[in-house]
């Protein structure tokens, strides 16, 4: 690739720093320091492994925006198993007649969700609205 940025589908990417790495027998726990917020990617051992993932290193978390569901208002849920959970302010509303994409400025950078066009009319989705973005861990891929 001529390009460090290679031509990826996925639209959010972070720049951020791993913070830990906590390996299992399958399966490892990425922690990873973006723009303020920690960042949890569960990847499987071998991916692990195959970048040489260390505490320290640079990486670009990708998310897909499919991946990412919305909570209205800046409270972050406790009582909830998703562990990402990244506030923000919605920048941008594009309504389709089944989708939307809500675009958030996520401190760190620019996070994007796939959302139905229902759930943002029933929330009330504008550009200016507090936000928290649900990931799951297991949802959040890494590149080095």
């Amino acid at each position: 690739m001529a390009d460090s940025k290679p031509d990826l589908t996925t639209r959010t990417r972070l720049a951020g720093t791993v913070a830990g790495v906590v390996t299992g027998t399958v399966m490892a726990e990425v922690t990873v320091a973006v723009g303020g917020e920690q960042l949890v990617a569960v990847i499987t051992r071998h991916s692990a492994e195959r970048l040489g993932l260390a505490e320290g290193d640079a990486v670009t978390v990708l998310i897909k925006s499919t991946e990412v569901m919305l909570a209205k208002g800046s409270d972050r849920l406790d009582r909830l198993t998703t562990r990402n959970q990244v506030a923000g302010t919605v920048t941008a509303v594009q309504s389709g007649n089944v989708m939307a994409e809500v675009t958030i400025d996520a401190g760190g950078g620019e996070l994007v969700a796939a959302v139905t066009r229902a759930s943002v009319e029933r929330l009330g989705l504008a550009a200016g609205d507090d936000v928290v973005a649900l990931i799951k861990a297991t949802e959040v891929m890494l590149a080095k």
